[in-house]
């Protein structure tokens, strides 16, 4: 997973996520706090909205598949005990709601959650109620790109070039699709730049 710097108001911290641990750091250096119960292999990279931290790990090949709303502010060990979703520093989690190529995706009040064979799902940010669960998209399959927002819309670009373009909201709406040439591959998530 790609680190994540995360300034959160109380501080700037450095966020990386591995495998079956996520560790946060200072700018010197200093471990700040740790988490355990991440799957075996961990790729989404973090985000931030609402004050809060997602971080998210779904390896297919394991049970748990977590996705977490940290607050600022934590030190130590904030693992979660056998049995809780939510600790002084950790707000809610979802122990199989996390992606395992995508990136989860904050958007005005809400975390979508895209998934590799072509699933969506919708979280309120602040308390983690599933707004829509695994939304299939139509013949949508193998998404390694992660999703983006524009203009009140979620764009879920998959492998075969084909972009599905989702209102944002609370509830799941297919806008449209576009597709690129036939023999365009599309693995990286677009980068954008102003309106463009």
């Amino acid at each position: 997973a790609t680190p994540f710097i995360w300034e959160n108001g109380q501080r700037v911290e450095l966020v990386a996520s591995g495998s079956r641990a996520v560790r946060a750091y200072d700018l010197d250096g200093k471990l700040l706090w740790s988490l355990r119960g991440m799957s075996s292999i961990t790729i989404p990279t973090p985000c931030a909205g609402d004050g809060l931290l997602y971080i998210s790990s779904g390896y297919v090949g394991d049970k748990t598949r977590p996705l977490y709303a940290l607050r600022p502010g934590a030190s130590g060990d904030i693992t979660l005990k056998q049995g809780e979703t939510g600790n002084e520093f950790i707000a809610w989690s979802n122990p199989v709601g996390g992606p395992y190529n995508p990136s989860p995706l904050y958007n005005d009040g809400r975390v979508y959650v895209l998934y590799d064979r072509g699933l969506v799902s919708c979280f309120n940010a602040k308390t983690g109620l599933a707004l829509y669960e695994r939304q299939r998209l139509p013949d949508g399959v193998a998404f390694t790109a992660s999703p983006w927002a524009a203009r009140s819309r979620i764009f879920c670009l998959n492998e075969n070039g084909v972009c599905y373009v989702l209102s944002a909201g609370d509830k799941f709406e297919l806008l449209h699709t576009n597709a690129l040439a036939e023999d365009d591959m599309c693995m990286a998530t677009p980068a954008l730049a102003e309106d463009r």
